[in-house]
């Protein structure tokens, strides 16, 4: 029996099970979440749905977002806990591995490349696009109907962790799936409103913050930004707003790593990492805790904005310089 026959069989025999994803949500994680949940209803288990962070505005759309919980609010963790597009247990929140000895069997549904194998059933294919491919490959082992509501969710996944199918992690496969989501009735118009029609002013104005602090180095190979706390709150911007940023710096010809550093409370800085052809961003990320894939990677880095930003550069600037290229 294969693992994704395995897990269809787990999540097919369950009454109970709680479905956690990453901190900081984006769409693939979200997107994923949710079509198992809505799935796993469908079949009549309790289900919880979980995570640390609130539901960005731009993801407001999705069938059955208002149903996820924060950690807190679970009064008893369910035997079978299925975690999503998550490389280990602690991406769900601080602590949150203690769920491990609360619960009865893990099942881990990933695609990222620095994922860790925790569960007691994994899933992890870092060929694909995102987590939500995986999914639905499950989906369509278990006795369950696939609805426009659950395809609407893995759409969104794909669009979002393949850059509106633009990166390079978006292969024939995954065209196909996105034309049968919509051959399931994923709402392209309402997604497409939400995610690329819908953009708040703040976070415009984000952007135009954060313009004037592109920077280039390594003979223009790498660029990019900062935002502080002090413009987020000018602006009046929210976290999510800055999701997206990295892309900007990214996209200057000649540039090969694109970095966005977000200033976080408590003294750190959240750094999202993007290359274009040659260069590991997952090796920079995980020099300091953090991962992701070849392309598209992210970390969070304890310390002053101005001496992270020197501190990723350099091992940007060496990763770029000693040829490692993958």
């Amino acid at each position: 029996m294969t693992a994704i026959e395995s897990i269809a069989a787990t999540l097919a025999a369950a009454r109970e099970a709680a479905v956690v994803s990453h901190i900081i949500p984006d769409g693939d994680c979200l997107g994923s979440t949710l079509a198992l949940a809505l799935a796993l209803r469908q079949r009549g288990a309790k289900v919880v749905a979980v995570n640390a962070d609130p539901v960005p505005e731009m993801f407001h759309f999705l069938p059955g977002q208002e149903t996820i919980i924060p950690p807190a609010r679970v009064t008893e963790v369910p035997g079978l806990l299925v975690m999503v597009d998550s490389t280990d247990m602690e991406r769900a929140g601080e602590g949150f591995s203690r769920w491990r000895q609360k619960t009865g069997t893990v099942i881990n549904i990933d695609h990222h490349v620095s994922n860790t194998r925790f569960g007691d059933l994994n899933l992890v294919d870092g060929r694909a696009a995102a987590t939500a491919e995986l999914v639905f490959a499950i989906l369509e082992k278990m006795p369950v109907t696939i609805t426009p509501d659950i395809a609407t969710c893995l759409y969104t996944a794909l669009a979002t962790d393949t850059g509106s199918f633009q990166y390079e992690n978006c292969t024939a496969a995954t065209m196909r799936l996105a034309a049968r989501l919509m051959e399931l009735g994923a709402d392209l118009p309402r997604i497409r409103e939400y995610l690329w029609e819908r953009k708040p002013l703040a976070g415009i104005r984000l952007l135009a913050a954060a313009l004037p602090t592109l920077t280039l180095a390594y003979d223009g190979r790498i660029a990019w930004m900062t935002v502080s706390g002090t413009a987020l709150e000018a602006t009046g911007a929210r976290p999510e707003d800055a999701e997206g940023l990295v892309n900007y710096p990214r996209s200057i010809a000649g540039v090969e790593v694109g970095l966005l550093f977000r200033e976080l409370p408590g003294g750190q800085v959240k750094v999202s990492l993007r290359s274009k052809k040659s260069v590991d961003v997952n090796a920079i990320a995980a020099r300091f805790g953090g991962g992701g894939h070849r392309r598209a990677a992210g970390c969070t880095v304890k310390g002053d904005l101005d001496a992270v930003v020197a501190m990723v550069v350099a091992a940007a600037g060496e990763e770029l310089n000693d040829g490692r290229f993958h």
